[in-house]
Order: C-alpha cells, then sequence, then structure tokens
C-alpha cells in the first residue's frame, strides 16, 4: 500500500496542469452544444470516411435517456439494445456487479471507452460499472463496436470496442428530477440542473443520483451514489478558429453485498435465491449471517479536455489529460482458517495448541490512474465537390496505472491481540501504457478506402505477496503492431415504386494484440504463464437503408492464436479465470433489421448465429487420490470443442406501439441458446437456454406551466421464466470419481419498476 507521495503528487499535477483530449462519440469531438459555439461546425459531412464501415450500433440520447431503458438504473437496460451481447449480474437485478459478453467474448476482453478515456480498469481489464452507479443517465450516445474497429475507438480495442459520450449541454436552463420505485424494495432518484448556454461563453450542467435495492438474491442489496458534473467555455480565439475548454467529473459511491459464489446446482430447485456469501455456523452449529459481507469502493474520474478547430485549414487538435482515484475493499467473513493462512503463528491454549480460527478480513484496492491522450485530424479537399478527398488522423497517450493491493485482517475469534489492521499480505501492481496510431480515410465518388497502423507498448510491474502469500514478483514489456483497413461502397437505387433506396457494401481487417490480465497471470502456475494473445479479424457486410426500412447483415471471422477464454472457474473473489488455447476460431452471422411501416407501429430484430470452436483442445484436470493428496494434472485430448460461454445464438425482437400521441408501449423479447461453462463441454453443467421478455410502457403530458411529465411503467420477465445467465463450474479426480462444484447465477422472476420523470 505505501507509495511514494512524489507519484501521487505527479498523478495531481498531470491532472490539473495538462489539458484533456480525446475523440467523442463516433470519432467526432464537437457535441451539439459545442456546435453552437464553435459557429456551427458541421463535421457530417464527411462522416462516412471520419467513421470507417464496421459491424457497429449507435445508441442515441433519446433512447438511452427514455426512463423505460434507464429503469432501476443498471447499465443492462442499455446493452441490452445491442446485437451479439449477453448481460447478467450476481445479484440478479443488474445493480452490484454486472457482466457482459459480445460475441462471447467477455468484458475484460471489450474495451470501453468514457469520451475516449479508458474506463477498464488497468489490471482486471476488466469495466466494473458498479463503480459508477446510474451510469445510463449521464451518457448521451453509446457507440458499439463489435470486432476490434479502429485505434478510434481506443488504445486497446479488441474483441469488441465501447464509446460512451457523456451528456452534451442544455442551450436553456433546465431541471429535471426523476423518482421510481419498484420490486425488492428498490428505489431510484435523481435530480439533474443545468445553466444553459450563458453568453454563447459557458455551460454547466450537474447530476446526483441514488439508488437502494435489497437485490434478487438473498443478501445483495446495493446502495450507490453518483455525482457528474460537467462544464464548457469556449475561449477567445479568431474569428476562422475555435476552441473549447470542457472539464467533467464523474464520482460514484457503492456499497453491495457479495453474491459472487451463485447458487449450487442441487439447490436451483429449492431455493434458487440462495446465496452462500456471509453464512457460517455458530458455537450451536446453528446458520448465521454475517451482515457485512460487502463489496465497498469509491472512484472518482476527473477529465480535462481541449478542442481546437481551425475552420480555414479543417483542421483538428485535441489534447488533454485525466485523472483516476479509486478506493475500496472487500469485507468477508472467513469461517474455520488455519492461522498460517495468513501468516500467523498457532496459540497456545493450556496445553493445546489452536491452529484455526474465524476471521473478519477486508480485502483492500487503492489505485491511481493519470495520464494524457492527443488527436490531430485534417481534411484535404481534392475537388471542390465532397466526392475526393483525404482525411488523416495522429492518434496516441500515455497512461500509467499505480496500484496497491492488500490485506487486513479486523477481527479473530481466538485471537483477541490480534494487531489492529494487521495486514497479511501487501502486493502492487504499476503498469505503464504507450500507444501512437497513424491513420488515412480515402474518399473518391462511392467508394471509401481506409488504413490504420498503431503501435502500443506496455510495462507491466507486479510485486509483493498475493493473499496465499506467494512472491509474485514479476516484470513484463510488451510491444503490439495492431494494422486495420477496409474498403467500403456506398450506391443508391429506386425501385418501381420510386422508393429511393442506399446500398453500402464494406469489408474490414484488422489485427489485434491483447496483454494477460493481472489474475491470468498471478492464477497461473509458474510453469505455464499466460501470453497475449492475437486475433485477427475479418468482417464483411451489407447495409440497406430505405425510408421506412433499415437492414444490416455482418459476416465475421475472428481467429485467434493464444486466445484466453473462460475456464468457467472463478478465484476466490468471483473473478472468471481464463486460459490459453493454441488455436481457435469464432465465426458468425449477425442480422439487424428496424422497419417502421407507419407512425404508430415499429419493430426491430436482431440476431447472431455463430459457432465457436477451440481447434484440438487439452484439457488439464487436477487429480487427486481418495485422501485427497495432489498427484499431479490429468491431461487429455479432447479435439474440437466449443468455447465456453459462448451461445450458437442470440435473438432479440421489440415492438413498439404508439397508439395515441406521446404514448408509448413496447414488447421485448430476448433469447439465448445454450452454453458450455467450461470447454471440455460436460452436457450435465450447462447453462440451459433462456428467453425473457419485457413490457413497458411510456406517457409523456406535454408542459403544464412550463412543467413536461413523463410516466413510465415496467413489467419484466412478464412470463416468469426462471432463468440462469451465468454460472462457474470446478471439477477434479479424487480416485476412481468426479468431484464437482458450482454456482450459477439466478435472474430475477417477474418484477416490476415504475416512477415519474419531471422536467422543468
Amino acid at each position: 500500500m505505501n507509495k511514494t507521495k512524489s507519484k501521487k503528487i505527479m498523478g495531481t499535477l498531470v491532472a490539473v496542469l495538462l489539458f484533456s483530449g480525446v475523440l467523442h462519440a463516433q470519432n467526432l469531438p464537437i457535441d451539439s452544444t459545442n456546435r453552437a459555439l464553435l459557429n456551427e461546425v458541421i463535421v457530417t459531412q464527411y462522416d462516412r470516411s471520419l467513421t470507417p464501415v464496421y459491424s457497429a450500433t449507435i445508441i442515441q440520447k433519446s433512447d438511452i435517456q427514455n426512463p423505460v431503458h434507464i429503469g432501476n438504473g443498471s447499465v443492462n437496460n442499455i446493452f441490452d439494445q445491442v446485437p451479439s451481447i449477453i448481460t447478467t449480474s450476481d445479484a440478479g437485478t443488474g445493480l452490484g456487479y454486472t457482466y457482459m459478453r459480445i460475441r462471447g467474448i467477455d468484458h475484460t476482453r471489450i474495451n470501453v471507452t468514457i469520451n475516449g478515456i479508458a474506463l477498464n480498469d488497468a489490471e482486471s481489464q476488466g469495466t466494473w460499472f458498479t463503480n459508477l452507479p446510474d451510469f445510463g443517465s449521464k451518457i448521451g450516445q453509446l457507440n458499439v463496436q463489435r470486432g476490434v474497429g479502429t485505434s478510434n475507438c481506443g488504445a486497446a480495442a479488441f474483441g469488441a470496442s465501447m464509446n460512451f459520450s457523456t451528456i452534451t449541454q442544455s442551450l436553456t436552463p433546465t431541471a429535471e428530477l426523476t423518482t421510481s420505485a419498484g420490486s425488492y424494495n428498490t428505489f431510484r432518484n435523481s435530480i439533474t440542473v443545468a445553466t444553459g448556454n450563458i453568453k454563447d461563453i459557458f455551460s454547466s450542467t450537474i447530476s446526483y443520483s441514488n439508488i437502494l435495492s435489497n437485490g434478487y438474491m438473498d443478501n445483495a442489496s446495493a446502495k450507490l451514489n453518483s455525482i457528474f458534473w460537467t462544464t464548457n467555455i469556449k475561449l477567445p480565439s479568431k474569428a476562422s478558429n475555435s476552441s473549447i475548454l470542457k472539464f467533467n467529473i464523474l464520482y460514484g459511491n457503492e456499497k453491495t453485498g457479495l453474491a459472487w459464489n451463485g447458487t449450487p446446482l442441487d439447490s436451483m430447485e429449492t431455493n434458487r435465491q440462495y446465496n452462500s456469501c456471509g453464512l457460517y455456523y455458530d458455537d450451536n452449529m446453528n446458520v448465521q449471517h454475517y451482515d457485512n459481507e460487502t463489496d465497498n469502493y469509491t472512484q472518482t474520474h476527473y477529465q480535462l479536455f481541449y478542442d481546437y478547430w481551425n475552420k480555414k485549414h479543417s483542421f483538428l487538435l485535441n489534447v488533454g489529460t485525466h485523472f483516476t482515484r479509486g478506493f475500496g475493499y472487500y469485507e468477508e467473513y472467513k469461517e474455520d482458517k488455519t492461522f498460517d493462512d495468513y501468516g500467523l503463528n498457532p496459540i497456545a491454549f493450556g496445553n493445546e495448541m489452536i491452529e484455526s480460527s474465524d476471521f473478519i478480513t477486508r480485502k483492500y484496492l487503492d489505485n491511481y490512474f493519470y495520464g494524457f491522450t492527443f488527436s490531430t485530424q485534417q481534411i484535404i479537399h481534392f475537388e471542390k465537390e465532397w466526392d475526393n478527398y483525404l482525411v488523416w488522423k495522429l492518434i496516441g497517450g500515455l497512461n500509467n496505472y499505480d496500484g496497491a493491493h492488500y490485506g487486513t485482517i479486523i477481527w479473530a475469534q481466538n485471537n483477541p491481540d490480534l494487531q489492529p489492521d494487521y495486514h497479511w499480505y501487501d502486493g502492487t501492481g504499476d503498469k505503464l501504457q504507450g500507444n501512437l496510431a497513424a491513420t488515412a480515410s480515402y474518399n473518391y465518388k462511392h467508394w471509401a478506402f481506409y488504413v490504420d497502423m498503431q503501435y502500443r507498448f506496455i510495462n507491466y510491474v507486479i510485486g509483493g505477496f498475493d493473499d496465499r502469500l506467494v512472491n509474485i514478483d514479476q516484470n513484463y514489456r510488451w510491444h503490439f503492431m495492431n494494422p486495420k483497413a477496409s474498403v467500403s461502397y456506398e450506391c443508391k437505387s429506386t425501385t418501381k415504386q420510386n422508393v429511393n433506396l442506399t446500398h453500402n457494401f464494406y469489408f474490414s481487417f484488422a489485427r489485434a494484440m491483447r496483454e494477460p490480465t493481472r489474475s491470468d497471470i498471478v492464477d497461473a502456475p509458474m510453469s505455464g504463464k499466460p501470453i497475449p494473445e492475437t486475433l485477427y479479424d475479418f468482417e464483411l457486410g451489407y447495409l440497406l437503408d430505405a425510408p421506412k426500412y433499415r437492414f444490416n447483415g455482418n459476416g465475421y471471422f475472428m481467429y485467434y492464436d493464444n486466445q484466453l477464454v473462460l475456464t468457467g472457474q472463478i478465484n476466490d473473489v468471483g473473478a472468471a479465470i481464463m486460459s490459453n488455447v493454441d488455436k481457435s476460431y469464432r465465426l458468425g452471422i449477425e442480422l439487424v433489421s428496424d422497419y417502421r411501416p407507419v407512425k404508430f407501429f415499429r419493430w426491430q430484430i436482431n440476431a447472431t448465429l455463430s459457432l465457436n470452436k477451440i481447434l484440438n483442445y487439452t484439457n488439464f484436470t487436477e487429480t487427486y487420490d481418495d485422501e485427497w493428496n495432489f498427484l499431479g494434472m490429468t491431461v487429455e485430448n479432447l479435439g474440437n470443442r466449443d468455447i465456453s460461454f459462448s451461445p450458437n445464438l442470440i435473438a432479440t425482437n421489440e415492438f413498439l406501439f404508439y397508439p395515441v400521441k406521446n404514448f408509448e408501449i413496447g414488447i421485448v423479447s430476448k433469447f439465448v441458446g445454450k452454453q458450455f461453462i467450461d470447454n471440455a463441454n460436460d452436457e450435465n453443467y450447462v447453462i440451459k437456454p433462456y428467453s425473457v421478455s419485457n413490457l413497458n410502457f411510456g406517457y409523456t403530458i406535454e408542459k403544464i406551466k412550463k412543467i413536461k411529465l413523463h410516466l413510465f411503467f415496467s413489467v419484466n420477465n412478464i412470463f416468469n421464466a426462471k432463468y440462469t445467465s451465468n454460472a462457474w463450474l470446478y471439477r477434479c479426480y479424487t480416485g476412481e470419481s468426479i468431484y464437482y462444484s458450482d454456482g450459477y447465477f439466478p435472474q430475477a422472476t417477474i418484477n416490476f419498476m415504475g416512477g415519474i420523470k419531471i422536467t422543468f
């Protein structure tokens, strides 16, 4: 934990002294308010070159900020609109710990940014939205790129990317108040106040949210608070130039009950809400629950952006910095653990030596993440018309993560003399990351060509001891070259009924490399350390755009060297364990359709059909004798196997009805096919196919004395499906038999949420 003050001071100074600039959603650095402030700089004329055609989904503010979609405040409500995605949560309600997989790829391989700043934890590489409660209410646009995407998607873009842009400034003074309540004693309240555009120079918005819920699973409560503040300032400049300074603060504080053990398979029928976290036996062998079995974490993000636009030379410059401070801990009751597990000596009690005890422990994360990014961009015209032009960019950044991992014992049943705040382990993680990319996009009439070359450097130093008291000192340096290219062709046609159609055909190729996570490295045996994985991503697609209909068909082939795949196991803090497999692939087709034949009806549907295979899979299974003495690993060559947690079919259907003005009814259904929990493909341990449907109502009452009311109500899981969306599995050989241990994560049965949003 003990870090030099100079590092902390340096991180703070970097955050204060450097300007921050990153490309916003769709790589366009100027939001709607900024356009007004910057003399209506319109860049949509060359969107096709700025954003090469990849398999992307863009969700706009009108959908994200819809109270029905925000619901109980879970970000999963927004993600469920994205093709090829599966979401799940430990508590069963989407509050607390949530996870996502796109095309079967877990959240540690999905690059996530806020206004271009990395949100992924540098060491675990996961994105923990529980640390930013009610995140959706702060978002103005979400751009999801399935597959590698471009360097604009983020420095570590790999299996998929999510690029969030925070809400834009209101041009007029406004205030919003939202209050809602629902099942499991869930309450969500938020308030947002905006100054509007003051003298075309200054604007500011501040928002506060609070969420409380008992959760669906036993003892999986959530107490969540968040604050968001954003300010725009137009700086003095010449008539042909414009520049803006923008400052954001995102603060989140959460306390959630731990539920990462899941429910054992043999309890699913009798008590599917069973949660063993915090359970222990008292002296009379009665089951008790430790009420503070919780995750407690606070995270604050500071972002400072500077955008400069030279209208005469069509030149854009973005430079800047960011600083994130995170601190928190897991608190757990540990039953009947030996003193040796915590580096303590047994206790003499008369003539008897007491070698074990019950403990209450805390595992801390104490970290700083800071750095800067920059981007330059210029448009070069070869003709007056927008039929022949070139866009070049230079993108880069340097970021550092400085983290401490340590554990303390705050109580021991059989050791009353334990030193206060006793540390049983101390570890560190320092990760320096740099990236530089050059891109060029050339547009000629109906054709668009794009090339992208990125270099990424990582220096990762792990030190100290882990919670098993194992020395984990090690150092890694990785150099990655990630090339990308695409070509697209756009043309128009007219049907016999004089309906204008736009057709777009595209092909892209990208190679990307990604490093292992901290747990991949630390949890692996010293003889089998994980290595970086390499992805070769091919995308081929067609897009049809008609006045009442939009269709996208996208085929993908993702071939991997040394892919890190989920083993099905979890570690002692609920994190999924991964391991390398030599050769593997993901092959699929994504179909997306949006049809609105009349004003009062809209039909949206998407489906993903895929094959996800490990080639010539070798399975390693721990083997013990009948007395549980470790004998070694049993090696089994199983041939080709399905990749775990990768269903062959994912489909979403949504019917939207508008029977009268300002009244909306939505029926949303999602189907997910069978998923194997481990890569041995044991048919007895699978996540069964499931289908879940939600019914949503929304009604807006137009302004009454300058007040606008929006009423909303949702019936989630209307058919009361008892389904599971995640699981873990451990198995080993013991003598002549196989031992299994497992946990499943049931999601909430039928539940309700409703409320009111008031806009002044």
